[in-house]
């Protein structure tokens, strides 16, 4: 499995990983009718956009053998939204046939190694409450920061919260060889 910065030709793969992982992982915490409306298509349109944007973001994509993209993460360097934290882990999304193989792990390292050379030290990540891949999270050593509503509560009439977890030395976060 070969981890490699995103470019416009992984918009469809990105895209369609991403409408599966929220219509398979947020099932019973979103509204249906919220996860029936994330097209691929739209999505594909949505990042291309984001990666026509002059940005520092960084974006990474696992790739196996037969070209499918089996993950990807996001991290946003300069983030304000949990100070004093420098970057955010906005996204983190494996195939499910490819979790608990080490993936993540090698996403999230290769984001922070990134995040580094941009100047980076510390990181954060909001992830819902409900969503249990917040063990993966503390697994890597995410201390516990806070909790807040989730932005689109009032558009469902629901209640959904997110959890803050953060590494104040994002070094921690790169995996060994």
């Amino acid at each position: 499995m070969e981890i490699r910065t995103a470019g416009p030709k992984d918009c469809a793969g990105i895209a369609r990983l991403q409408v599966e992982s929220y219509q398979e992982s947020y099932r019973g915490i979103f509204p249906a009718r919220y996860l029936r409306g994330f097209t691929v298509d739209e999505q594909e349109q949505d990042w291309q956009d984001f990666l026509g944007l002059s940005s520092n973001h960084v974006l990474h994509v696992a790739v196996g053998d037969d070209g499918q993209i089996s993950g990807y993460s996001l991290g946003l360097p300069g983030a304000e939204g949990y100070p004093p934290y420098e970057s955010e882990l906005v996204a983190l999304h494996v195939r499910r046939e490819s979790q608990r193989q080490g993936l993540g792990r090698r996403l999230v390292s290769a984001t922070s190694q990134t995040l580094i050379t941009q100047g980076v030290r510390s990181l954060f990540l909001w992830v819902l409450k409900e969503n249990p891949a917040r063990v993966f999270y503390e697994k890597l050593g995410g201390v516990y920061l806070a909790e807040k509503p989730w932005q689109n509560n009032q558009y469902f009439g629901t209640h959904i919260l997110e959890v803050a977890y953060g590494w104040r030395d994002i070094r921690t976060l790169i995996a060994e060889p």
